[in-house]
């Protein structure tokens, strides 16, 4: 059940499960998903373990996504390793989500892609001071899968489609007013957060013992001081039109009246991401409000195979990660994704 790559400890009620590719910001692979999968199976039928907790190591990333150099080494290929390590990651993350016993995600560092599908489905979401959590596929040709059309779909002030177009990273506090994370406590307390929690008491109600817990350390569950608090009525009055022509057209009209640098920061994203990514993202999670959590992962498996297909994933990988030349040569301008043509191109994000 263990690999090299993930360490698994139980000890007095609390089962842990540490990404352990430190040097890679624990993206996760395969093997990595078949193995928590499995232990977090054998522990939700087993007494003995009270609460589930989950952090990469060192102090730089929680999970900064999937393993994509073997994806693009997959796809290339012709192989199908990749739509495995999709189906698989998928279920995953939904299993997450309907976990019988209290999951806790130390979402430390960076929280990317797939570290956001291991974690966003948790009942404890916990963001530190080094917390920078994003979506930033559309930057790579791709759309935010693991689940972004539920949890992106369900942030207040259309702030999850103005971070799924852009990818924009976001710090603790405004991944709380988000919606995407729960509490902000000082990474330095972890440790004595483990000791706190194995001291549950499991014939009682764990709930209020871990909010104890976490307050008791100085934690919140209340954005304090987030940005989005200033320029979340913004975001949504415009991140909430139809399509990416008309956000971007928008925000030209708004910057020239009152530039701002979140506006110019999000112009400049869009200016160089994926258009049929962007296109896509948008029509996924306008979708996905309307759905509900299977509904959603059963798209996203569809439209991550179609996409192999009609979408810019192995261009995008190849321009920013593999050759690092920044110069992606994507298939469609956005003047070519009328609603009506990404219609033909993803009748998936259409359903009839």
């Amino acid at each position: 059940m263990q690999t090299e790559d993930l360490i698994i400890e139980q000890k007095n009620g609390v089962g842990q499960i540490i990404l352990n590719r430190p040097k890679a910001l624990n993206s996760i692979n395969l093997n990595m998903v078949r193995a928590m999968h499995a232990c977090l199976k054998k522990w939700a039928s087993d007494d003995s373990v009270n609460v589930v907790v989950v952090s990469g190591a060192g102090d730089r990333a929680f999970c900064a996504g999937g393993d994509i150099r073997s994806l693009y080494e997959s796809m290339k290929e012709g192989k199908s390793d990749h739509l495995t390590f999709f189906e698989e990651e998928f279920a995953l993350n939904e299993y997450i989500y309907t976990y019988p016993k209290p999951y806790i995600a130390f979402i430390d560092g960076y929280v990317m892609g797939g570290g956001m599908g291991i974690s966003q489905g948790a009942t404890y979401r916990i963001a530190t001071e080094r917390t920078k959590l994003s979506m930033p596929e559309t930057a790579i040709g791709y759309f935010p899968d693991v689940g972004g059309s539920y949890f992106l779909s369900r942030c207040p002030d259309s702030i999850g489609i103005y971070l799924g177009l852009t990818g924009k990273s976001i710090q603790a506090q405004d991944a709380v007013y988000s919606q995407l994370a729960d509490w902000v406590m000082n990474s330095e307390n972890f440790p004595k957060l483990l000791v706190g929690l194995e001291g549950l008491n499991a014939a009682q109600p764990l709930a209020p013992q871990i909010d104890g817990i976490l307050k008791g350390l100085g934690a919140s569950n209340h954005a304090t001081d987030a940005n989005f608090s200033k320029i979340g009525k913004q975001i949504k009055q415009y991140f909430s039109l139809d399509t990416v022509e008309a956000i971007e057209l928008a925000l030209q009209e708004l910057e020239q009246k009152a530039p701002a640098e979140w506006i110019a920061e999000a112009l400049n994203k869009m200016s160089t991401n994926s258009p049929i990514a962007m296109a896509g993202t948008l029509r996924m999670i306008q979708a996905g409000k309307s759905l509900d959590l299977s509904q959603c992962f059963a798209m996203e498996l569809v439209l991550a195979k179609h996409w192999m297909i009609v979408g810019d994933f192995i261009e995008g990988i190849r321009a920013l990660i593999i050759d690092k030349d920044n110069a992606p040569k994507w298939r469609y301008k956005k003047a070519e994704l009328s609603p009506k043509e990404l219609n033909g191109l993803l009748p998936e994000l259409y359903p009839h």
